[in-house]
């Protein structure tokens, strides 16, 4: 599945992607993006996530971040291992200084673990699926304001029905009144691989 009326992201496009990120050693990566599957395990039994859907584990193994344009770091859900993401993090920034970093996520409920991850990347994705999704995100929201964090990609994703009521959006692009919908294509510009530590 992906998002309707917006550009497919978090785990959730899967459709083809054997066709589209397996890479072999003389293709170049130069200018594309890189959605970079941590892990598959999540906290959340989303209906129309793809992941259940396909075999995680035939997805390619990144060996280096190096000219890649972007660098989408996805799960699974990421912010259940905050460390890792620090880690790989700083391993794309050594080795692609020029690459932008993106998280996506829906664990805002460690706000202090994702102000201290933004403080390593270009931007965050934050879904919300639930309704009580919303609370975690104002204490972390309000945390992020009295950070002294500015000059991050915010983007916040709104699933149909979640009622948005005392949620302070300044700085935030907002897409709401999101569905799944059927079939999950990567952009064309994107490559879709999973870490493995073996390789890092």
């Amino acid at each position: 599945m992906r998002y309707k009326e917006f550009k497919p992201f978090y785990v959730c496009e899967c459709m083809n992607i054997f066709v589209e990120s397996t890479l072999h050693e003389d293709q170049s990566v130069a200018g594309k993006n890189l959605r970079l599957l941590l892990f598959a395990d999540c906290d959340r039994r989303c209906p129309g996530c793809c992941n259940k859907d396909w075999d995680l584990d035939a997805l390619p193994v990144v060996k280096s971040f190096k000219g890649f344009r972007e660098v989408i770091l996805t799960g699974g859900e990421p912010m259940l291992n905050p460390n890792l993401v620090k880690h790989i993090a700083s391993q794309v920034r050594h080795e692609n200084p020029a690459a932008r970093i993106i998280v996506y996520t829906a664990k805002t409920d460690n706000p202090q673990a994702l102000v201290d991850v933004l403080r390593l990347v270009d931007g965050v994705t934050i879904t919300f699926h639930k309704q009580k999704d919303v609370a975690t995100f104002n204490v972390f929201n309000e945390m992020l304001k009295q950070s002294g964090i500015s000059g991050k990609s915010l983007r916040l994703n709104v699933f149909k029905g979640i009622k948005l009521n005392g949620v302070d959006t300044t700085g935030w692009k907002l897409q709401p009144e999101m569905v799944w919908i059927k079939d999950c294509p990567l952009p064309k510009n994107e490559v879709f691989m999973r870490y493995s530590p073996a390789a890092a």
